[in-house]
């Protein structure tokens, strides 16, 4: 009788140290791929300073990255920028009087960068709304967005206009704004 007791007491603490082990290895590999999941490669807002938001205008500067999750490109700013943005047309998507005035009221950037680093939606998404292609380099480019909130120079917009037409892009998910800032005073 001892010798099943201790065989189901050996047996146990083998099951135990497998299933640590096992554990163990779990968070290890959660860990490793976790920096590789679509969730944590997502730059969502809440990234950015959706306290205000920022008009920036200038040319593309870089061929960038154009894919998922997002696309990426540098915009090399105008040198004098307006004192808030220009009339422009805002998609419909955005063209609610909650929307509009807000886009419509946004202040220059007034960084000290010459170039940032813009992030759009993927070109499935950008497709949707009016950008079925890689902007070019030399394009013209304006937006309205937020300033990333650890790095001042990424900017990612809530609406885009490209080339000379400046054709608008809505760049939120819906048809409203991640947040409704406070208009500028």
């Amino acid at each position: 009788m001892t010798s099943i007791v201790q065989f189901k007491s050996k047996g146990l603490r083998a099951l135990q140290r497998l299933t640590n082990v096992g554990l163990s290895v779990a968070v290890i590999l959660g860990a490793v791929l976790m920096p590789l999941s679509p969730a944590s490669a997502h730059h969502g807002w809440p990234g950015f300073d959706t306290d205000r938001l920022v008009y920036i205008a200038g040319t593309v500067s870089s061929d960038g990255v154009w894919g998922n999750p997002h696309s990426q490109f540098d915009v090399t700013l105008d040198s004098n920028l307006p004192a808030d943005t220009p009339e422009l047309a805002i998609p419909e998507q955005l063209s609610g009087p909650e929307d509009s005035v807000r886009v419509n009221a946004a202040l220059s950037y007034k960084g000290t960068h010459k170039e940032l680093e813009v992030i759009i939606a993927p070109p499935a998404w950008s497709g949707r709304w009016g950008l079925g292609r890689a902007l070019k380099v030399g394009e013209r480019f304006q937006a309205v967005g937020y300033i990333n909130r650890t790095d001042d120079g990424l900017f990612r917009p809530v609406v885009f206009w490209y080339g000379d037409d400046a054709v608008p892009v809505n760049q939120v998910l819906g048809n409203e704004l991640p947040v409704r800032a406070p208009l500028p005073e």
